[in-house]
């Protein structure tokens, strides 16, 4: 497994409610047989990538599906994401995770996840600007890339 690059922009992400709406939850995608992302939520997010050259690491139970994360990164860029590098992180513990990143000298992130509820209680130590909760059902869309990109200045 893959450290984390403390010196790049890394994006926390989540998958269900994020890319893959609630609602799709009974719904598969033909060509890989896995819940459909919506088409609009990877817009976003590769614009977020793009805007900040983020890197990647995700924090979902998506995990456990891939054997490598190469197979992961693959899998994600057929779904049409755009992948600079991608490091898995302890999707069981997530805030305690990110937290011991942030210890360890992690400045510039922004933690993408439906569940943000768990984050909110270890501010000031994870800021509350980089908490990006998208609705679970509409998913990360184009408002929530202008709130991180116009609103926020997360790599200062």
């Amino acid at each position: 497994m893959k450290e984390v690059n403390l010196d790049n922009f890394i994006i926390f992400l989540d998958v269900d409610g994020v890319l893959c709406s609630c609602e799709d939850f009974g719904f598969r995608d033909k060509k890989d047989n896995e819940h459909p992302f919506r088409k609009y939520s990877i817009d976003a997010l590769n614009k977020i990538i793009k805007y900040y050259n983020a890197d990647l690491c995700m924090i979902s139970g998506w995990n456990s599906k891939f054997a490598s994360e190469e197979q992961y990164k693959e899998f994600l860029v057929n779904r049409g994401i755009k992948v600079n590098n991608l490091t898995f992180g302890d999707h069981n513990n997530r805030k305690k995770f990110i937290l011991d990143l942030i210890r360890q000298g992690l400045k510039h992130y922004l933690i993408i996840d439906d569940e943000a509820h768990q984050y909110y209680v270890s501010m000031p130590q994870i800021e509350y600007k980089r908490i990006l909760q998208p609705n679970r059902y509409r998913c990360l869309d184009d408002y929530d890339f202008k709130m991180v990109t116009l609103n926020w200045k997360l790599n200062a």
